[in-house]
Parts: structure tokens; sequence; C-alpha cells
């Protein structure tokens, strides 16, 4: 499951940078629940209403509140950063910067015909993945970056409030993959319109038990 690999590399990210690093996951209970305190990640329940998957960001978004951050990195449940993406995007928070990501970011392929691909797409803007905003903007918006109940366009939703409130920015450069399976996946054509980057990029920043995870999809 895709959820135990992203719960796993908050375990590698403490143990790496030596600190505790509050995550937090919004969704169903049950498997889920126990997956998230098996590796120390809070768990908020939220009923799976696809229709309603933006409210879900909200829920999460009070919870970091309530713990007093200076800054919250959105991450979906099937993103995985390096340590040094981490790293990097502290450097750039404790600069005071409102808005902090990557112009590029990965795909892998945890399952089917193009199991182990990795393909790498470069954008032109700030992508939604891995963004980090700080406290000054999520005050100015009331912690709540999501407006409408939506199932999709929850990052184009987000960059809108986020950007009424004139954030400093930084784009940083380094690992991050959105790993997709059957679970997350529209189509496997994304593996073969794009040319492949060798795989080790990706596998090079994982845990033991993170690869262990990635071979067991």
């Amino acid at each position: 499951m895709v959820l135990s690999l992203w719960c796993t590399q908050i375990v590698r990210l403490r143990e790496q940078t030596q600190s505790y690093i509050p995550a937090v996951v919004v969704s169903d209970g049950g498997l889920d629940e126990a997956i998230c305190h098996k590796y120390g990640v809070w768990h908020i329940e939220y009923p799976n209403v696809k229709t309603e998957v933006s409210l879900k960001w909200n829920r999460a978004m009070a919870y970091m509140k309530s713990l007093g951050m200076d800054a919250v990195m959105i991450l979906g449940s099937d993103d995985i950063i390096s340590t040094n993406y981490y790293l990097k995007t502290l450097e750039q928070v404790e600069k005071g910067i409102d808005l902090i990501g990557t112009e590029s970011a990965y795909f892998y392929c945890g399952q089917g015909m193009d199991r182990g691909k990795l393909t790498k797409l470069q954008g032109k803007a700030m992508l939604g993945i891995g963004k980090t905003v700080s406290k000054r903007v999520l005050d100015e918006a009331d912690w709540t970056l999501w407006r409408t109940a939506k199932g999709w366009g929850m990052d184009a939703m987000a960059q809108q409030e986020i950007v009424k409130h004139n954030p400093s920015k930084a784009v940083i450069d380094d690992i991050i993959v959105d790993v997709k399976t059957r679970e997350n996946l529209n189509s496997f054509n994304v593996f073969k319109k794009r040319p492949q980057v060798d795989a080790n990029l990706f596998y090079n920043i994982l845990s033991e038990e993170e690869l262990k995870i990635l071979k067991s999809f």
C-alpha cells in the first residue's frame, strides 16, 4: 500500500535529520489509521467522499495550526521526497520565505508492465507537489486554502488562495517522486509518453524499509 511507503518516509526524515517532524494523514479509518499509528503519524478520520476531497486538506491544516507550525508542506499520500528536499525546504523556511516548491518532479510506476520505470516532469512554473506554505500566509488565509468542496483541482484551488497574500517565493531542485499504482493511476500511458530516467535516482533516497515496501507492491 502506498500509504505505508509514505509513512515510512516520515520515519526516514525524522531519523536522518534527528528531529521530530509532525505529520498527519486525513482519510477513512480502519487500515489507514492502523498504518499511521504504526509509524508514528497522526491520523484524522474523515469520510472518503470523492466530491469533498478538498475539505480533508483543510482538516489537516487545522491540525497543523493547533501545533503552532511555522510552515506546512503539502504532500499527497503517494508523494515521496528525499531528505535533501526537506532540508532545502527548511533552509528557505528559516529565511522567512512564504511559498517554497519545485518546478520538476518524477513519476514512478509501482505496478503493471511498466513497473520500475521512472520519468521526469519539468514544468515552467511551481508544481503543486511538495509545496510548502508559511504561517504568515496561512494565518491570513485563516488556514483554509480550499474554499470549495471538490474532488479535483486541489492544487489550483490552493494556489489561487495563496497568491492573494503576495507570498515571497523560492524554487528548490531535488528529488520528489509521485508513486503510481493501480490505487491512484488514471492511466499507465504516462510512462510511455515520457523518456525514462535512471530509477536509481529514486531508489537511492529510500531507506531499506521503504525499498522493501516498494518491492512488495
